[in-house]
């Protein structure tokens, strides 16, 4: 199973004197609540927008009492938060960092404008969904048919310590490339998919060939090797996030690589090493 935008779903109602008891949701920006979700919306599509002035905490409370804590960069302009709750209590959220007071949801990104997009999650009562190690596709980071622009962020939630870090991806399938991640899970290389025993986006790569191009690749900064196989990890706990060793069945459909922001790919130009 995987999350999906499931509706377009509706505004949250405004404050009644009845509501039910149990918050659903709460969301907190900074630590002052903006926004509450209870049953009696669901399904439901909220819309906030907020000045920043710098970095910014996003807070996803259910009614257990767990807590989904994103943190947005730098940015000095407006903040502008989009939630969804879907019938099955599936919740994703995006936000759009501008130097304009208003933003339409799903509007184009502009080259000087950031878009986050939150990892969903399941709130209390609904289905658990296990996506422990699970892709970018599974996981509702990115959609089959639908690009997502290279100033879109990801704020992914490790499964192991829970703690979110923010990644950024590119699209292999279009370069035709291939892309590997260090042993330790914290460097991406670019592979031109010219280049003999390169692994191209939806299909299996040679086995004997793969290897013999693994053995020519350079190591990471740290020291450790690039493999197709190996995991990106989280930079926090050092967990898999993307675990092609647990799931090898998703590896050659992931065709979105990730890297962190403070370590951009490394590409390879063949025999003389990196490019």
């Amino acid at each position: 199973m995987r999350f999906r935008d499931l509706i377009p779903g509706r505004r949250a109602a405004p404050p009644s004197p009845v509501r039910d008891e149990r918050k659903l949701l709460v969301v907190r920006v900074d630590g002052v609540e903006v926004a509450m979700v209870d049953a009696g919306d669901v399904p439901c599509e909220i819309e906030r927008d907020f000045a920043i002035d710098g970095a910014a905490t996003i807070e996803f409370e259910d009614a257990a009492g767990v807590v989904h804590r994103h943190h947005a960069p730098a940015y000095r302009g407006w903040l502008h938060l989009n939630v969804r709750v879907h019938p099955n209590l599936g919740c994703q959220a995006d936000a759009v960092a501008t130097t304009k007071p208003e933003h339409t949801a799903g509007a184009v990104i502009e080259d000087d404008e950031i878009g986050i997009r939150f990892q969903p999650f399941v709130l209390a009562g609904g289905a658990p969904i296990d996506l422990a190690g699970r892709g970018l596709f599974a996981r509702g980071l990115h959609f089959s048919g639908l690009v997502t622009p290279g100033n879109i962020l990801l704020s992914c939630e490790c499964d192991q310590c829970a703690r979110t870090f923010v990644a950024r991806s590119f699209h292999a399938g279009f370069a035709q490339s291939g892309y590997f991640y260090s042993e330790s899970g914290r460097y991406t290389l670019i592979v031109d998919g010219a280049i003999e025993g390169a692994p191209v986006p939806l299909s299996d790569p040679e086995p004997v060939a793969l290897a013999a191009l693994e053995a020519r690749l350079p190591a990471a900064p740290d020291g450790t090797r690039f493999a197709w196989r190996n995991a990106f990890r989280c930079p926090h706990c050092s967990a898999p996030y993307v675990d092609f060793i647990a799931h090898p069945e998703q590896r050659a459909g992931e065709y979105y690589g990730l890297y962190l922001p403070d370590t951009p790919p490394i590409r390879f130009a063949g025999s003389d090493g990196t490019g």
